[in-house]
């Protein structure tokens, strides 16, 4: 059973989404090319709710590799997510034979760490790779280098290596491209071959990652890449790139997300000093305290913890002998507070003692810079910067190191569940806004970490919520994103511009920070793509001038919860989601399952290519599509000889076999199948196993549907005993700080309040759905707070369905004890048959929950169907 959050399947299946749509493009569209651009878009539509422009690489545009991006905040696990794309690129692209795949990652620290969780038994990846692929071979740059092609060939490969290992204008004097007599086998039957790695790898046609892309994102990293001939190309980062070479950003995880799933500690909570000593003995009290937190942490729980803190010294530094540096802070540390040597550590230039130090007794991390890459100590929770703003990168990345969620577990002491910064400094704003720059370097969207950043003083606390950036929505023409254009800009206008305004397309935003001159507000302007974007900028700029009154908190913010009563079913002493009811178990019948595939179901398509066994040299000469290439060279290498019926039948048998069909069953099911196709429908056994993907897929989705059927049928049996089904406070959906998240906040100029959270999350500015709230926020009588409810968000509200849990639009609480559950719906949806489950399951839950809880389902801005529901 795979281990992964929720939101990274999200993201896993948001990468095999577009894989899926990359390989229909190809297959409806031949020879056009834009296949990576089409299902980009698609697929951008789907989650974003906006198309996204896609940036093909010039050295790859030809070829139309496709070039996609993951961001992954820190913290979000984007290493565990990159091995388990691998799984999901192959299970989709490759039809047949082991797949290979070269990680390209930004620093030797990292290759050691990336090899190491790759490589070594009990690491989450090492043991979730394998599962799903089986033996795998994790190699490094030297071993590649004299790697047998038998290897290749015979289990899936990762190789792992630096972007330098392969990125240089003058490639002979790399070992990657000179030529190795130890790689000749690799190259039978080729003519005028190079010998080299680079060539080797280039002749199958590798899957490349690249972990931290936006190390990486210049015009001589994708030339390098283009040497390879990848047949995709995914950017793991935390940072994607926006003005230069823009990545294409197919799925992005929110801050929120991550702390819904208890992997990161936020808010952070910040205090400055201009003296040294007081800042220092603040923070040791700060970790002190979270010291007492974690003992009894763990007597609740049982979970142990020990809290450190990071120092940030100061450089040496000519004309000032009083600077803080490393060693100055840990006799500090040791002579002013009288903290024990065994409790320190520096890793710094010229000094690295985080290797030799006991964990058990470790409380204090002393740097100058930024702490050694590959280093991950979740149980930082203290930041201490002695250089107070003046250095913003340095602050920026270290920031990072304290926002882990030790164990990925929400603590039930809350002051375990945030992080800590202190700063030697005057300038409290400042401190705040490098902060809020931090989390931005640790991935998390601009308009998002003004919230993020709190202090126990309320007057200061009110100073940092009035120092708010301004987020503007883009226009959106044909459903398409329209986004700024700086190519006519002067290079001195455009990098003062950068740095004052973040673009986040998948947000379809653009927020605006700091002091704007006429110069720079003009050519702001002047790249904006329309008339209406130009107006949103005006208003922008008018907003930043513009003194901010005094916020008011909201209910969240006050400490105060919002609970909903979930569908539920009893069944004797269990109680338990409906979803979760013993009775919706069952084993799938397959003799019930037809697995006779006709025309139809599995079209008669000759692999004209493969059959002719075309040598590799012919391969490389024609003028193919991207995936059409990559299927025929794979399956040069993966299908050498027939397969026999034993071996394809396994092979299924291993990919379709789930919990619910009894392993005495399957075997004969599959053989049934592919006698059908063998005997009745005249394949030959190595076009089988050549097709076998996509043969399993076929198979799977036949299994899916009975499946489907028969949860269907048991889910709408348990309905009609309604008497066993409850809707109380003894299981609830319970909102609080914290527990909300979100992909985009909500940009428009219309006011909306009551909203019980700060943040309104995944509504845009104009739409039915924006007209349903206002109506509610505005105009609605009675009304306490409410709530956007954003669909598959970890603690978001939702009932079950036959098919799948839905999400309904707004929850909101009236002043009078009541509730309201509102599902908005288009008309052209209204009346079809998963809406009117929908409808049915509401106003079930309603008449379980009590005569409080109320379910509405309005259409064509028919507001009065929700007067009359109260």
């Amino acid at each position: 059973m795979s281990l992964l959050k929720k939101y990274q399947d999200q993201v896993l299946d948001a990468w095999e989404g577009f894989l899926l749509a990359y390989k229909a493009a190809n297959e409806a569209t031949p020879g056009t090319r834009n296949a990576s651009r089409d299902a980009f878009e698609q697929c951008t539509q789907q989650h974003f709710k906006l198309k996204i422009p896609y940036h093909a690489p010039t050295a790859l545009a030809e070829a139309d590799v496709p070039v996609v991006c993951l961001r992954i905040p820190t913290g979000g696990g984007k290493t565990l997510i990159g091995g388990h794309a691998i799984a999901r690129f192959k299970r989709r692209l490759l039809p047949a034979g082991t797949s290979l795949t070269l990680w390209l990652v930004p620093s030797d620290a990292i290759r050691t760490q990336t090899l190491r969780v790759l490589r070594t038994p009990g690491e989450l990846l090492h043991d979730e790779l394998r599962a799903e692929l089986g033996d795998v071979a994790v190699l490094d740059i030297d071993e590649a280098l004299s790697t047998p092609p038998s290897v290749f060939d015979s289990q899936d490969t990762v190789v792992v290596a630096t972007m330098q290992a392969f990125k240089q204008e003058d490639t002979t004097r790399l070992a990657v491209y000179k030529p190795n007599g130890a790689l000749m086998e690799h190259f039978r039957g080729v003519e005028q071959p190079s010998w080299s790695l680079v060539e080797a790898l280039k002749l199958r046609r590798p899957f490349v990652i690249i972990d931290e892309a936006h190390n990486q994102g210049t015009d001589l990293a994708f030339d390098t890449l283009a040497r390879l001939d990848p047949c995709a190309v995914l950017e793991l980062t935390a940072t994607p790139d926006r003005l230069n070479q823009p990545s294409n950003v197919l799925y992005s995880v929110s801050a929120s997300t991550l702390q819904g799933e208890d992997m990161i500690k936020l808010p952070v909570d910040m205090a400055a000093h201009g003296d040294w000593r007081i800042a220092l003995r603040e923070a040791i009290a700060c970790l002190d305290r979270l010291q007492v937190a974690a003992d009894a942490e763990k007597q609740t729980t049982g979970e142990a913890l020990r809290p450190i803190m990071l120092l940030q010294a100061e450089r040496q530094q000519q004309g000032n002998p009083d600077a803080m540096t490393v060693d100055k802070v840990r006799q500090a540390l040791l002579d002013d507070f009288s903290i024990p040597a065994e409790q320190i550590a520096r890793s710094a230039t010229g000094v690295d003692e985080l290797d030799g130090i006991d964990p058990a007794k470790l409380r204090f991390v002393i740097t100058a810079d930024k702490l050694r890459e590959g280093w991950d100590w979740p149980e930082a929770y203290v930041l201490l910067s002695f250089r107070g703003s003046s250095t913003q990168t340095a602050l920026e990345q270290i920031l990072g190191r304290v926002l882990r969620m030790p164990n990925v577990r929400r603590k039930q002491h809350d002051e375990l569940n945030r992080a800590y910064a202190f700063a030697v400094s005057t300038n409290i704003l400042a401190v705040a806004n490098t902060l809020r720059d931090g989390l931005v370097h640790a991935g998390f969207e601009r308009q998002d970490v003004k919230d993020l950043i709190h202090t126990p003083d309320p007057k200061e606390e009110d100073l940092l919520r009035s120092q708010q950036s301004v987020s503007i929505e883009l226009p959106v023409n044909q459903g398409r994103v329209q986004l700024p254009d700086f190519s006519q800009a002067l290079d001195t206008v455009r990098k003062r511009i950068e740095n004052k305004l973040d673009v986040s397309p998948e947000t379809g935003s653009l927020t605006l920070r700091g002091e704007w001159s006429p110069a720079e507000q003009k050519a702001l302007k002047a790249a904006m793509p329309s008339e209406a974007a130009v107006q949103a900028a005006e208003n922008a700029f008018a907003r930043l001038l513009s003194p901010a009154g005094p916020l008011e908190k909201t209910p969240s913010e006050q400490g105060e919860s919002f609970a909903l009563p979930l569908l539920a079913w009893k069944q004797g002493d269990w109680l338990g989601d409906l979803d979760d009811a013993p009775d919706l178990e069952g084993t799938l019948a397959l003799a019930d399952v037809d697995s006779l595939l006709d025309e139809t179901a599995f079209p008669r398509q000759f692999e004209e290519l493969q059959r002719k066994r075309l040598g590799m040299s012919d391969a490389g000469k024609l003028k193919l599509d991207s995936l059409e290439r990559l299927q025929v060279q794979m399956g040069l290498f993966g299908v050498r000889e027939s397969a026999s019926e034993a071996d394809l039948l396994w092979w299924l048998e291993q990919r379709v076999i789930r919990a619910d069909i009894d392993p005495d069953e399957i075997a004969g099911w599959l053989s049934g199948a592919l006698r059908h196709l063998l005997d009745t429908r005249g394949f030959a056994m190595d076009e089988l196993a050549y097709r076998k993907g996509r043969l399993r897929d076929v198979l799977v989705a036949r299994i899916g549907s009975a499946r489907a059927t028969g949860h269907k049928q048991r889910f709408l049996s348990l309905l009609q005993d309604e008497e066993r089904l409850s809707a109380d406070e003894r299981l609830q959906c319970v909102y609080s700080s914290g527990r909300y998240a979100w992909d985009w906040q909500y940009n428009g100029y219309v006011s909306l309040p009551k909203h019980f959270f700060p943040q309104i999350g995944n509504l845009k500015s104009q739409g039915e759905e924006f007209e349903c709230a206002n109506f509610i926020a505005n105009e609605l009588k009675g009304v306490k707070d409410w709530i956007r409810n954003v669909e598959r968000k970890p603690g978001a509200f939702s009932l079950p369905t036959s098919k799948h849990r839905f999400y309904p639009d707004f929850l909101v609480r009236m002043e009078n004890g009541h509730f309201l559950v509102i599902e908005y719906k288009g008309a052209h949806l209204y009346d079809d048959k998963d809406q009117a489950e929908k409808r049915h399951i509401g106003a079930l839950w309603a008449r379980r929950a009590g005569e409080k809880f109320h379910f509405v389902m309005p259409k064509q801005r028919d507001w009065a169907s929700i007067l009359a529901t109260l």
